[in-house]
């Protein structure tokens, strides 16, 4: 029997040996293939760590967010809430509102707004509001570059994006209230600081800051949209309103942040290897409670600190960094191609088995295996999504304010697009979707369209009418079509069927 207990331990023990062996030996094959996958990334040009990334931060003259933070503060809330304006309203296929021009406000829940409420009373507290709004545009005309000096991805200041949020529907309220009084220099000049909102940050490496600014630019360009319905506006006025556009790139934008995702995940992996114990548990709580460690350690918390994260790091860390950098690597491929000039449609194939692949992951057992990238790896497909549909805005507002330019100019629309190159812009505006020009035509009756071949990269002749069962949008018809106002083009059609 002795004999038998000796066997069967000493089986027991020779099984785990090989156990720990094959263990070690697949982390070993996994480490190699990371450093290989890691060593050609940077012989491509990759930039993986936050040193890396080529700057330390820059430091500002003047604090635009502190300002911004500050000012935004004073603000309140307001009875009637200018962030539940809803500008450039879609009325029915290819067709919307303008705010600043119906009889009464219009909000984007009913009742939301504090019991309805009048221009009269939006104005007083519009005007009860300037001193912070002056401080606002005044920070704008110098808008930060990034978030100021900082040396780790992981510590740091952080921005305030919920006060940069409300500065931009503030200004949107500021903007759509001057245009109903008639105050067209005073609504540029918001807008114009609606543009450099949408610049602010533009070297930030954070994803997080990068769709903020997407998200500044699309109410900005929809407020633009309003405004460009105002008659009255003088060629200057116009050309200053387009530059406030020009230097806004959301392509460029969001694939800064997927490298900086790529970089904090790196930085990330190499903290949780430097990490023992329960520190790299309390490293992570840290992390994933936006800084504050929860006072009580559960019976769960110990379980990941002795348990589940030694394991993961002595068998799987590894693995789940290769999978991480190949999924981000992979996020980034439509926005190179379409830097490339290749159509959405086609450039966003090749993150479709990225995303496929994750999904499957996270619902299965080997989500376990991909803790970090469970955790770190973010929607990259609709942010992806969301920059091209808005950077495809600004290339036709751009467009629009150019025409009517052309138009104040030259007493006529011109013919073609190119017709704007190089006199009022110094490339003709691009649609992403087709990688080729925006569509254009002037009508019989001398109105124009103007429009983007939409999300699937067909031509349907600048048609708006929305799939089934989709509400009316700029991205849910057949082509994405530049809006007319509302009650202009009813009485268009009334005097055509005359």
């Amino acid at each position: 029997m002795n004999k038998l207990l000796r066997g069967l331990v000493l089986v027991g023990l020779l099984g785990l040996v090989l156990g720990v062996v094959a263990l070690l030996g697949a982390r070993s094959a996994s480490r190699g293939a990371l450093r290989s996958y890691e060593a050609g990334l940077r012989a491509n040009g990759e930039r993986l760590t936050f040193a890396e990334l080529g700057h330390g931060r820059n430091t500002h003259a003047l604090d635009s967010h502190s300002v911004i933070t500050n000012a935004v503060a004073r603000l309140g809330d307001g009875r009637l809430n200018p962030g539940l304006l809803e500008p450039r309203k879609f009325l029915r296929s290819g067709q919307a509102i303008v705010t600043w021009r119906e009889p009464d406000l219009k909000w984007i829940t009913v009742g939301a707004s504090g019991r309805g409420g009048t221009w009269e009373e939006f104005n007083a507290q519009m005007l009860a509001a300037e001193s912070s709004l002056r401080e606002i545009r005044e920070a704008l005309k110098e808008p930060a570059l990034d978030a100021g000096p900082l040396t780790n991805v992981f510590v740091g200041r952080r921005l305030d994006y919920a006060a940069i949020r409300k500065a931009a529907q503030w200004l949107v309220g500021a903007a759509e209230n001057d245009l109903h009084q008639g105050r067209l220099e005073e609504a540029l000049q918001n807008l114009e600081a609606l543009g450099a909102l949408a610049r602010m940050e533009r070297e930030e490496c954070t994803l997080v800051a990068q769709m903020i600014r997407v998200a500044v630019a699309g109410l900005g360009l929809s407020v633009t949209w309003d405004a460009l319905q105002a008659p009255g506006w003088r060629e200057p006025q116009l050309e200053r309103l387009q530059r406030a556009w020009e230097p806004v790139d959301l392509v460029e934008a969001v694939e800064r942040g997927f490298v900086g995702v790529r970089v904090q995940g790196h930085e990330l992996f190499a903290l949780l290897r430097r990490y023992s114990g329960p520190q790299t548990g309390r490293f992570i709580r840290t992390l994933t409670s936006g800084g504050s460690l929860p006072l009580k350690r559960t019976f769960e918390d110990a379980g990941m600190d002795y348990l589940y994260l030694p394991a993961y790091k002595l068998t799987c860390i590894d693995e789940d960094e290769l999978f991480f950098l190949k999924s981000m690597q992979e996020s980034l491929v439509p926005l190179r191609l379409l830097k490339a000039h290749r159509p959405w449609a086609e450039a966003k194939q090749g993150s479709a088995a990225a995303i496929a692949r994750l999904n499957r992951a996270s619902s299965s057992p080997r989500r376990y295996r991909y803790f970090v990238s469970m955790m770190a790896i973010p929607n990259f497909a609709r942010a992806g999504e969301r920059a091209v549909q808005v950077e495809t805005e600004r290339q036709m507002t751009l467009a629009v304010i150019a025409l009517k330019r052309f138009e104040l100019r030259h007493g006529k629309l011109p013919s073609s697009l190119e017709a704007l190159v190089p006199e009022f812009l110094a490339t003709v505006p691009y649609d992403y979707m087709s990688a080729k020009p925006l569509r254009y035509r002037v009508g019989s009756d001398g109105r124009y369209v103007i429009y983007s071949v939409g999300e699937d990269g067909q031509d349907d002749g600048g048609d708006p009418k929305p799939g089934p069962g989709q509400a009316n949008g700029l991205w849910t018809g057949r082509d994405a079509v530049w809006p007319a106002p509302a009650k202009e083009a009813a009485e268009a059609a009334t005097q055509r069927d005359r």
